[in-house]
């Protein structure tokens, strides 16, 4: 009887170890397919992030560089009409006046942050240039053949790209025609370099390339990338480099690439061997300049290597599960089915605790890279507010260059009369008469002083912390900062201040582009008007302080009162404005904690009202002392 138990034993533990060696060659064989499916799976998911993050990182680095090319745009047309320029392309400037207007060039690209500043005759030849005191000086030479010539001394405004066959440097170029009445007598430029703009793209996950519309690399990453085209130039392309000297035509050579880059997909791709020899995903997005592409080149090594030890690891936690499971079964060999079926069930929960583990991990890892590039994305755009508001500022100083160059130019004048007068009363020995034009000297001196502070204050990059100010004190500066214009047009701003101080949260350089912002459209908008007034109040309520700022035009259309603050709104013509300064000027008030609103008034014309929290004077004025 034992035999016949201890061979159906026997037979039973034969048909157990055989099930059992089926069922791990299952599992085995399941589980090679599952690990070459989470390899496709897990390559398919990290391939998809840098994806993610090639598309963040282009679109801030063409928003920038869009930003950077376009603010400058506008500014060699508001330097051309200075009139000193017109006086030496006529050679009618006394002489030795030629210094006074070479360093003036050298100031204006000191404030815009410009390379260089240089004028041109209809010749091409360079008669004033911002870089005079350099070894390397523009004065003398001839840029005739540079595109961004020919076509502004046709009367177009125009931009260019190229290598500096002076300097050696990279920039883009903006000129316009330097007009005096209907006749082009000269054209003015303005550089910019591109060394800044690369300098944040190094470091990053990626290689950053910018194409320009004949597909040559000009801004990236990589030095050796430079000048290297990412596809076949063109005979015609290639004529136009080198009669323009754009490019040094021996680095002019191709990438080699193994695909076409310029796709609405990312594409796999390798280049020539001297440049790298692993494989890139391509991916691409235009800017807004014409036919122009930032490239974003990811190496796949990293990204297989993430998905190989994603499997890796994958594969260690199965096979650690797989010989706990095997070292219990074998230790419960003799144990009733029922707790061999318990203990199966406890070991297929443990399993999937820790996949539900790896996942959790996985998900936190994702949403930290998430919040980092969130972080990223926000200081990038905080950067960007900056700038817009700082050109913002340039642009109004240029609406007010020409009124501000009158007022500057009529103390210039009675200051050489005096001086002329006061010598010849010295030499006659009349010496009250002389101290008298010597004291007028004085006056005058003062007076152009006190526009120079106005303009220097204004014009320089405001401070970020919110802070007490003196209202008072921000309206009249700004009165004084606008004055000039207003007196251009025969208009003028009201104001009666109140006794004391006024007190509220906001930064003064800041409140004064806000004010600046609204007094220039309340002067433009009652441009031909016989009697131009703008008038500027004050209130005090409990919490806030408010700024009225009221013109007597035509006011602002009732369906147009909601749109006054949107970016790019504007009802000037073409060319006059970009819509910015009302958006600009609410987004400075918001940062301040107060609000900016407009409406019409009764009687005719728009307010404009900036509300701000008022602060009490005792502590300001105990901070202060």
């Amino acid at each position: 009887m034992k035999a016949l138990e201890s061979l159906h034993q026997n037979g039973t533990d034969l048909m157990m170890n055989r099930r059992f060696s089926f069922v791990w060659a299952t599992v085995f064989l399941f589980a090679l397919i599952g690990l070459v499916q989470l390899y496709s799976w897990a390559n398919a998911y990290f391939l998809e992030k840098v994806q993610v993050s090639a598309r963040s990182t282009l679109n801030l680095i063409a928003e920038s560089v869009d930003q950077a090319v376009g603010r400058y745009a506008p500014i060699p047309e508001l330097v051309a009409r200075d009139q000193n320029l017109r006086q030496v392309l006529r050679g009618e400037a006394e002489s030795g006046y030629e210094p006074f207007v070479n360093e003036k060039l050298r100031q204006i690209a000191i404030s815009i942050d410009a390379s260089e500043v240089y004028v041109m005759d209809t010749t091409g030849l360079t008669v004033a240039a911002s870089n005079y005191r350099d070894d390397d000086s523009f004065l003398g030479r001839n840029f005739a053949f540079r595109p961004y010539f020919k076509k502004a001394v046709t009367g177009l405004n125009t931009s260019f790209h190229a290598l500096g066959t002076t300097s050696g440097e990279r920039g883009f170029f903006f000129a316009s025609p330097v007009v005096d009445g209907i006749d082009i007598i000269g054209v003015l430029a303005v550089k910019i370099t591109v060394d800044h703009i690369e300098k944040d793209w190094r470091g990053t996950d990626h290689e950053i390339l910018l194409t320009d519309q004949n597909r040559v690399v000009f801004l990236s990453s990589r030095e050796d990338f430079t000048f290297r085209t990412v596809a076949p130039l063109l005979a015609s392309a290639r004529k136009e480099i080198v009669e323009t000297q754009q490019y040094p035509m021996k680095r002019v050579v191709s990438m080699g690439l193994s695909a076409d880059i310029i796709s609405n997909e990312p594409v796999e791709i390798m280049m020539s061997k001297d440049l790298s020899s692993e494989r890139y995903l391509a991916s691409n997005l235009p800017l807004e300049l014409s036919g122009w592409h930032a490239i974003a080149f990811t190496p796949l090594r990293p990204v297989r290597t993430q998905a190989a030890w994603t499997v890796a690891v994958a594969f260690l936690a199965l096979l650690a599960t797989c010989l706990a499971a095997m070292l219990i079964l074998q230790r419960r060999a003799n144990i009733i089915r029922t707790f061999r079926f318990e203990q199966e069930q406890r070991a297929l929960l443990e399993a999937r605790v820790v996949e539900r583990t790896a996942d959790l991990d996985a998900a936190n890892a994702s949403l930290r890279d998430e919040v980092a590039e969130r972080r990223h994305a926000e200081e990038q755009l905080r950067k960007s507010q900056k700038e817009l508001i700082q050109a913002g500022k340039l642009a109004a100083l240029g609406k007010m260059s020409a009124a501000i160059s009158h007022e500057i130019n009529q103390p210039l004048t009675a200051i050489k009369s005096y001086a002329v007068n006061a010598s010849t009363f010295l030499a006659r020995s009349r010496f009250e008469d002389a101290k008298f034009n010597v004291d007028n000297i004085s006056k005058m001196s003062d007076r152009m002083t006190e526009i120079s502070r106005h303009l220097r204050n204004f014009a320089r990059q405001p401070g970020d912390s919110v802070k007490p100010v003196n209202i008072i004190d921000v309206i009249e500066e700004t009165i004084g900062l606008v004055g000039p214009e207003f007196r251009a047009q025969n208009a003028r701003i009201t104001f009666e201040p109140r006794e004391g101080p006024v007190w509220a949260l906001g930064g003064k350089l800041r409140l004064q582009q806000v004010l600046v912002n609204i007094m220039t459209n309340a002067l433009e908008a009652m441009l031909g008007q016989s009697d131009i007034v703008v008038e500027c109040d004050l209130a005090l309520e409990q919490d806030v302080v408010k700024i009225m700022v009221r013109d007597h035009g035509p006011g602002v259309p009732k369906e147009d009162l909601e749109q006054v603050f949107d970016a790019f709104y504007t009802t000037k013509e073409a060319g006059s404005g970009m819509g910015l300064g009302m958006s600009i000027s609410q987004n400075i008030v918001t940062d301040f904690g107060g609000s900016l609103g407009v409406e019409n008034h009764p009687n005719g014309g728009a307010v404009f009202t900036v509300t701000l929290h008022r602060h009490d004077e005792r502590l300001s004025e105990g901070v202060n002392s």
